[in-house]
Parts: C-alpha cells; sequence; structure tokens
C-alpha cells in the first residue's frame, strides 16, 4: 500500500501518453542476456560478485545501447584508470551508430 501512495500518480502515465507503453517486454528483454549468463556460469557465488556482475552488465548494454563496442571503450577505460586512476566517465551516444 506504501508504494501504491508513492508511485500512483505514475502508475497509468501511459493512459495519457501513447509513447509509453503498458508492459516492459523491452526492459525484459534488454536484461535476459545477463540472466543466461548468469545461468550458464553458475550463477555467482558471493553477494559481492552478483553487484559486481550487476554494474558491469548494466555499462555493457549501456554502452551497446549508445553504439560503443563495449568490450574496445572498456579495455580504454581501464587503460586510462591505470594511466590515471580515474575512470572516465560512460561516453555519449554515438549518433552515427544509430
Amino acid at each position: 500500500m506504501k508504494r501504491l501512495r508513492r508511485t500512483g500518480d505514475h502508475l497509468f502515465t501511459f493512459l495519457d501518453d501513447p509513447q509509453i507503453s503498458f508492459e516492459n517486454n523491452h526492459a525484459e528483454r534488454m536484461i535476459r542476456p545477463a540472466v543466461i549468463f548468469r545461468k550458464n556460469s553458475q550463477s555467482n557465488r558471493s553477494d559481492r560478485g552478483a553487484a559486481t556482475q550487476a554494474v558491469l552488465m548494466s555499462v555493457y548494454q549501456t554502452l551497446k545501447l549508445r553504439g560503443h563496442d563495449p568490450l574496445q571503450t572498456l579495455e580504454t577505460a581501464l587503460r586510462s584508470y591505470l594511466q590515471t586512476g580515474q575512470l572516465p566517465a560512460l561516453p555519449a551516444a554515438n549518433i552515427a551508430a544509430g
């Protein structure tokens, strides 16, 4: 009931805005690769491992959605971190990639 009171104003936003979907299939499909990876790797062995995987998969998917090669971008970021001691910000969307 608390959650309904807190989020109720936004619960039916899709009725007022036709650009907002009434279901979350897109979000479910976006996390599916991470779920399959976790299953195939025999799950996480610790809470810390689960948290690490969640962050890495989030960054990986964000880079893909922004039109970047996730592995190349992460490699570049890690090289930068080793030289400067600071991780660079996530790059902006690559408009040319679509």
